[in-house]
């Protein structure tokens, strides 16, 4: 397989997913659905078609995500000239353009950011810090962080043969967390995702985001995987990520659908 086949076949590994969410997963398609209003538990990871089914499926996806801010990411293999007219039939629009970035783990040597240090998420306290993070840097809006997702991210977090990882920079002077990351790990594949990264607005250009990118690439070399990817926002990290050595591949493009979608009678 090629990077960017890798890299998409990485998402196709729901390990993570909880127990009460669901996943619709068959050649056509592959897509979780749940009644939670999060976009990671209610997206589209992959479709082929035929063309001729695609109206039907994206029928589908449409109800199975009546309530629930839903996505589609469209990764290289995906991107169906036909698809887009639907998804604008159904309220979906495009939302961030994504360039495919990786780099050889064994290859790629990141510089240490002076004055910032970097925690892994193992409590709740960690974890929370990570969330808010994530949600200030990519202007989420705070939201309080349930007891029961903290059970469920920290007991992915807290296994012997854990596949998600996540890191938190703070300031080595005042302790302010600064930025974080996730990354998933896929032996199989030989892979390492990296996902959720995002600086504080205020606290950008400071080495934070190059600091967490480095401590995912040490865990990913420590449990195995030869290959990092990214899926990078042109307007955002993709810079970023350039500027460290990540080489470019294909592109990914996600549309985006609001929670309060009005349907039509």
């Amino acid at each position: 397989m090629d990077v960017d086949a890798r890299i998409e076949q990485s998402l196709w590994d729901l390990f993570w997913l909880p127990a009460w969410a669901s996943v619709v997963d068959r050649p056509g398609v592959l897509y979780t659905h749940s009644d939670r209003d999060q976009h990671a538990l209610n997206q589209v990871l992959r479709v082929r078609g035929p063309v001729e089914d695609l109206p039907e499926i994206v029928a589908e996806v449409d109800h199975a995500h009546q309530g629930v801010c839903s996505r589609w990411l469209l990764c290289r293999d995906s991107q169906l000239p036909a698809l887009p007219p639907l998804l604008l039939r159904h309220g979906w629009m495009p939302e961030h353009r994504h360039h495919v970035r990786a780099a050889r783990v064994a290859r790629l040597h990141v510089p240490p950011s002076p004055g910032v240090t970097v925690r892994a998420v193992e409590d709740a306290a960690t974890l929370r810090d990570c969330i808010a993070v994530c949600d200030a840097a990519f202007d989420r809006g705070f939201e309080a962080v349930s007891e029961a997702r903290l059970a469920d991210e920290l007991g992915q977090l807290g296994r012997a043969d854990a596949q998600v990882h996540r890191f938190v920079a703070y300031d080595g002077v005042s302790g302010r967390p600064m930025a974080s990351g996730g990354l998933n790990t896929f032996p199989a594949l030989g892979v390492g995702f990296l996902w959720g990264g995002g600086t504080l607005p205020e606290l950008r250009r400071r080495g934070a985001y190059r600091a967490v990118v480095a401590a995912r690439l040490e865990r990913a070399r420590e449990v195995g995987c030869d290959l990092v990817g990214v899926y990078a926002r042109v307007d955002s990290s993709d810079p970023v990520m350039a500027a460290l050595g990540f080489e470019r591949h294909g592109t990914m493009v996600s549309w985006s659908r609001p929670a309060d979608y009005a349907h039509g009678p």
